[in-house]
């Protein structure tokens, strides 16, 4: 760990307070200094033709402050109705925004690349602000687009002081820009805060600079040389990608600038494009280094044996930021105490676990599954470094006490909540969040097996929290056994993030839940019921039928008809998590042969995923069927919000940018998505499910699977971008609208554009893609623990 960090480290009490931030060291602190070329006002103190226009709420004036004109708008925070079309129940729900347009008419934007203003957001008491800003173009692409993804800027800002604000767009349609507006989302009251704010705008500009950031394609920028910021591991494959014109590099010590490796630079052409690559495996001695190829350097990275710890003090960093229900510093207050449970009679305060999101929704399925995560990585450190294994444990416990006492006892709990505002922490008012309470097989028992795990993990720490996670774990799988064999699959409705789980999911969960709950109590009846649930799970996998040149993949159901996918939320990695687990707890069962078949195929998978990852090492989505938009049944629980006659032939044409393998099949690099997209989670849980088949079986290349999607996350994409805020250098910001920005975040991930199967990322950051999400945190913190030698 570098002294910088521990003493930053020992400043919060090891994270009882943040991180900070390091702004400079972002994407954005480049910003300023970056060339420009010509420049046009909007609105400003010389410039002033286009009349700003109020939204439905606030007052708009002009005013001047520090000598600037200004156009000021103050609005209340709060209201005692909800906006027009709004749910009754204000689900997903705030008090409107406060909105400052500027009509346009009708120009051509295409000549410039970078909006840049001022803004001072005046709002007391507030801890965090934001600001949104959007563009409207009626060209030859309409912006916004039809879910909103486009056109958009978000800013984390400092209160009551004025912030510089820069929003490149390169690739944003702008050929017919009839409108400029900012606005504020109306969220209500934190503990603290008054009730209105008033946000102050001038020197509103465009401008055409120099330099933008690359926002699309597999090729880095030219000059580039994009690496894993945060690090690489001793072992395994070191490279890099770059777009240069040289012929050879050296790898250089930072501390001494001494050249310890020469090597040639590697070309490789394939359905990406060309690319240069920088092997510098040979070298394993820890310390830190930069590339050089001529005048081109890269960024500084570390090698050691473990470059997993600093980061997990981040996502540890995050994941405190996230906590809902108690005072933040820096953040909020206590929160949304009023979010409420009822179930017969009985009604359970639903605060607690971690807001899920960039905003303050909670999902109970990923808090648990957090709680997971954080227990894993723990019993890696315990011995390596005792500080760290002690602050995973208080942070799993914070999770854990949330998914045991919104349990009713009867196979019912509290599972998620909607909530896009703060609230006064006052039940029985109009703010207040009801929370959604479901009895559902496949979420009790992913329970069961996260709170049998705890039971094991927490013997020796925590006895009582042990004993009381076992009890819960017997009664959740009883409780998933008794409903599936009433309900078999069940859907219940979208915005339960569990809600696209296909039956060999259930059957997953199954075999893991009743695996641990064997290693935990040693009760045969466990063992049996694994068994069972294992059967079917393997009834589900591609053996050769398909007749395609591997086999392995998993299929929804029994009948092999349709190919399990993610898009944005992800759980590949519970077929391996299933079958490892039962492997492990039964060396001795007749049956073993079978289930460790079932691994080797899987892993057969991957590997033939993986020849289609260079160079960058990111694992492919997968395998689809070329007539999978024909499925007009499935497509709502796999595209959420999107209308199926709408999206199929874009489905079809998403499709048919696929690699050709076999008659029938495609290997798509990203998801087939729509509303919903960013690869973060698909890639960290394939990652993990090669991780673990590696660790099983004792296999380099899988392993090495699971290290390139983690460099992936750390930089080495075609952007050149960290995506994990705070590690390595150049993260960009995120859409952290509610918690703020904050060290250990990872956005929802890169995208695509259009039907593309090729990388975009624009700056315009926004849901989802650039979204902070938990969920990223545990998939993060799974992968990561296979790394770290105990």
């Amino acid at each position: 760990m570098r002294e910088e960090f521990r003493r930053e480290l020992e400043d919060t009490l090891y994270i009882h307070s943040l991180l900070p931030l390091h702004r400079e060291k972002s994407v954005e602190a480049a910003f300023p200094g970056k060339k420009v070329l010509e420049q046009k006002a909007v609105w400003s103190k010389e410039e002033q033709k286009i009349a700003p226009v109020c939204g439905k709420a606030g007052t708009l004036r002009i005013c001047s402050r520090d000598g600037d004109a200004c156009i000021g708008i103050t609005a209340p925070l709060e209201s005692d109705h909800w906006p027009e079309g709004a749910p009754e129940d204000g689900d997903y729900c705030n008090y409107g925004r406060a909105e400052v347009r500027f009509p346009v008419e009708r120009e051509d934007w295409s000549g410039y690349n970078r909006l840049h203003f001022w803004v001072n957001p005046q709002v007391p008491g507030a801890q965090i602000v934001h600001l949104n800003v959007g563009i409207k173009n009626q060209g030859n692409i309409l912006i916004p687009d039809l879910y909103e993804r486009e056109g958009f800027q978000v800013y984390d800002l400092e209160n009551n002081r004025w912030n510089e604000c820069f929003w490149e767009f390169p690739s944003l349609p702008r050929d017919c820009v009839t409108e400029l507006y900012f606005y504020v989302f109306l969220c209500g009251r934190d503990v603290t805060m008054g009730p209105e704010l008033t946000y102050l705008y001038k020197d509103i500009r465009i401008e055409k600079i120099e330099k933008p950031e690359k926002e699309w394609g597999w090729e880095c920028a030219p000059g580039d040389i994009v690496l894993s910021g945060a690090g690489y591991f001793r072992e395994g494959e070191k490279t890099a990608v770059a777009s240069l014109d040289e012929e050879t590099f050296g790898v250089y010590k930072a501390e001494t600038g001494v050249c310890v490796y020469t090597g040639k630079i590697q070309w490789l052409t394939n359905e990406k494009g060309t690319f240069q690559i920088l092997d510098f495996t040979r070298v394993c001695e820890e310390g830190f280094y930069y590339l050089q190829a001529g005048e081109h350097k890269s960024q500084l990275f570390e090698i050691a044996e473990d470059i997993v710890e600093e980061n997990v003090w981040r996502v540890v960093n995050f994941l405190y930021a996230q906590r809902c229900g108690m005072p933040i510093e820096g953040k909020h207050g206590t929160c949304h105490q009023d979010i409420v449970a009822r179930h017969q009679g009985v009604t359970i305060t639903y605060a607690g676990g971690w807001h899920d999101a960039g905003d303050a929704s909670q999902q109970t399925a990923q808090t648990g599954e957090i709680v997971h995560a954080l227990l894993e990585m723990a019993s890696k450190y315990k011995t390596r470094s005792p500080k760290l294994y002690k602050r995973l444990l208080e942070e799993a416990s914070w999770g854990l006490d949330f998914i045991l006492r919104t349990r009713f006892g009867d196979g019912y709990r509290a599972t998620s909540a909607g909530a896009t505002r703060w609230t006064n922490n006052r039940i029985g008012d109009m703010d207040d969040v009801e929370a959604r309470v479901y009895n559902h097989a496949y979420e009790n028992a992913l329970f069961a097996g996260i709170e049998g795990y705890a039971g094991m993990v927490l013997r020796e720490e925590n006895e009582a929290a042990a004993w009381g996670s076992l009890q819960a774990a017997r009664e959740d799988l009883e409780f998933a056994e008794r409903r599936f064999e009433t309900h078999g699959l069940e859907v219940v409705q979208m915005f339960e993030h569990t809600y696209n789980s296909g039956l060999s999911q259930y059957y997953a969960v199954f075999v893991w839940a009743a695996s641990i709950l064997y290693e935990a109590t040693g009760e045969r009846e466990y063992a049996g019921k694994a068994e069972y649930w294992c059967d079917r799970l393997l009834a589900c996998q591609e053996t050769g039928a398909a007749g395609l040149p591997f086999t392995g993949f998993f299929y929804r159901d029994e009948k092999q008809d349709t190919i399990v996918h993610f898009n944005h939320q992800a759980r590949d990695h519970q077929f391996m998590q299933a079958l490892v687990e039962i492997c492990r707890s039964q060396p001795d069962a007749d049956r073993k042969p079978v289930w460790e078949e079932g691994i080797k195929r899987y892993a057969g998978y991957l590997k033939a995923l993986e020849a289609y990852a260079k160079p960058y090492g990111m694992i492919p989505s997968g395998v689809y069927r070329k007539d999978e938009y024909l499925n007009k049944e499935l497509f709502p629980y796999l595209h959420l919000g999107c209308e199926y006659e709408a999206e199929k032939e874009n489905y079809k044409e998403q499709l048919e940018k696929g690699i050709p393998v076999g008659e029938d099949h495609v290997i798509r690099n990203f998801p087939v998505w729509f509303s919903f997209r960013g690869n973060t989670l698909p890639i960290l849980s394939e990652g993990k499910a090669a991780s673990l088949a590696g660790r099983y079986l004792g296999d380099e290349t899988l392993l090495q699977i699971g290290r390139e999607q983690l460099y992936w996350i750390f930089g080495k994409n075609p952007f050149g971008h960290s995506l994990m805020y705070g590690a390595g250098g150049r993260y960009p910001s995120q859409y952290a609208v509610f918690p703020g920005e904050s060290v250990g975040e990872m956005p929802v991930g890169i995208e695509t554009k259009g039907n593309e199967d090729i990388p975009y990322w624009p700056q315009g950051n926004n849901a989802t893609y650039r979204e902070i999400w938990t969920s990223t945190a545990s998939r993060w913190l799974w992968l990561a623990a296979d790394y770290v030698k105990n």
